[in-house]
């Protein structure tokens, strides 16, 4: 009789009669197979994304280990398929790659083994058909100490771990206080787009979200939000009645502290002023185009620690009152002019302006140039008589002409006079005669 094998562990049943004097090396197998079954435990290095567990009748092999340590690089999710899928098997299995393994028998369902997880598995080998179940998942938490990985845990009953419990949709925490210390970044998501916080139960502040705004908001009728700097000192607080106050001293625009008082900004509440106007009061420098000032126009003037504007046919009367009517008692000096003017008074011209010797000089030849600091008028006569007497003139600024001073008779001398400015210059017949600075006095 031919021999047969078990279907889950492919240990060899030998037949009646069969393998004489050799049945001890078939049954050393089976026991090694058995061994296997058992208490067996194979490393399996894993690549790619596949991987085949092979069940052999009458030869020890990987399917028929009871523990399975996976190992390797797998590429990717890596898909173990248990072969034959009539087989039926259970499986210690500890992953120790970095991707997931899938096991899979048939059709039906398969277990996937998180990386760097374990699972306790069974395949039910019912064919083309067969499923893979997770038996760890059926388990409740039996640990009492030490790390355990769950992918799940359902407690209805609540969870209490110290003094922190965590039942329905509470946290409570019976003693000290809650610290919560991540890595990363703290994400809190509230689907109904509301942050509650409360004291002893009772809810004082919330932050909403409206449409993507956010509104922040006290809950406690008739009481403020408070900014306060780290030693407690108050810089604002937005009141009950919707007032943002500013403590004194406490608010500045770009580093700029505003030192006005309320007092002084609401003196501008009332006014009707422009940008540009205010610019002006500012030290704007700038000046418009011309404009033709009327009577009626206004004018700002300070009367007496008041801002006043008033017609500008003020201004014209002030200014002009002085100008048509009045006496002038004095000439200043320094002008070339000395003497009181009244109604019947006269104005004499100084005589200091000739009292330096340098100033009164001689004349002579054909030619003179003032080339001192004052103009200077010069007088004279020809040098002969008889004949003609002409000078050509320049004014020491471009301008010329010629001045014939001859009387027509042929027996005295030919006189002159004329005033000659800075830079000026004559020159013609042969003169003689005397030259005074016009100084001022």
């Amino acid at each position: 009789m031919v021999s047969t094998y078990t279907t889950n562990g492919g240990i060899e049943k030998i037949g009646s009669g069969e393998q004489s004097g050799t049945w001890g090396d078939t049954t050393n197998t089976n026991f090694d197979i058995i061994d296997k079954l058992t208490n067996g435990v194979i490393a399996i290095t894993l690549s790619g994304t596949t991987h085949t567990l092979t069940t052999s009748d009458g030869t020890v092999s990987d399917g028929m280990s009871k523990v399975l340590v996976l190992g390797g690089s797998p590429s990717g999710t890596n898909t173990i398929t248990m072969s034959p899928n009539d087989a039926q098997k259970l499986y210690f299995v500890k992953n120790g790659t970095d991707q997931i393994a899938t096991f899979t028998q048939g059709s039906g369902a398969n277990v996937n083994v998180a990386a760097g997880a374990g699972a306790i598995i069974f395949a039910d080998g019912v064919g083309s058909g067969a499923a893979v179940t997770d038996l760890t998942a059926l388990f409740p938490n039996a640990n009492t100490s030490g790390a355990g990985v769950f992918s799940s845990i359902t407690a209805n009953g609540g969870v209490t771990v110290d003094n922190i419990t965590i039942d329905g949709t509470e946290i409570d925490l019976s003693s000290g206080d809650l610290t919560v210390d991540v890595a990363g970044d703290i994400d809190l998501d509230a689907g109904g787009g509301d942050f509650k916080f409360s004291v002893g139960g009772t809810e004082i502040l919330r932050v909403t979200n409206s449409s993507s705004d956010v509104i922040i908001r006290p809950v406690a009728d008739a009481k403020d939000i408070i900014f306060q700097q780290r030693d407690g000192t108050e810089v604002a607080r937005i009141e009950d009645n919707g007032t943002f106050n500013v403590v004194t001293d406490k608010f500045a625009i770009n580093g700029t502290a505003v030192t006005s008082t309320a007092a002084e900004l609401n003196i501008l509440d009332t006014a009707t002023v422009t940008a540009g106007e205010l610019n002006l009061l500012d030290g704007d420098t700038s000046v418009g185009s011309s404009i033709t000032v009327a009577d009626a126009d206004g004018v700002v003037v300070n009367d007496g620690g008041t801002m006043k504007t008033i017609p500008a046919s003020d201004i014209k009367t002030y200014a002009t009152a002085g100008a048509t009517s009045g006496t002038v008692t004095e000439v200043s000096t320094g002008q070339g002019l000395t003497g009181t003017v009244t109604s019947s008074g006269s104005v004499s011209m100084k005589n200091s302006w000739m009292s330096t010797s340098s100033a009164v000089f001689s004349i002579s030849g054909t030619s003179f140039t003032n080339s001192r600091s004052y103009p200077v008028f010069i007088t004279g006569r020809s040098a002969a008589g008889g004949g003609s007497f002409s000078f050509s003139v320049n004014n020491g600024s471009g301008g010329t002409g010629t001045i014939d001073m001859g009387d027509g008779d042929s027996g005295t001398n030919d006189p002159f006079v004329f005033i000659l400015p800075v830079g000026g210059s004559m020159s013609g017949s042969s003169f003689t005669g005397v030259g005074i600075e016009l100084r001022p006095g």
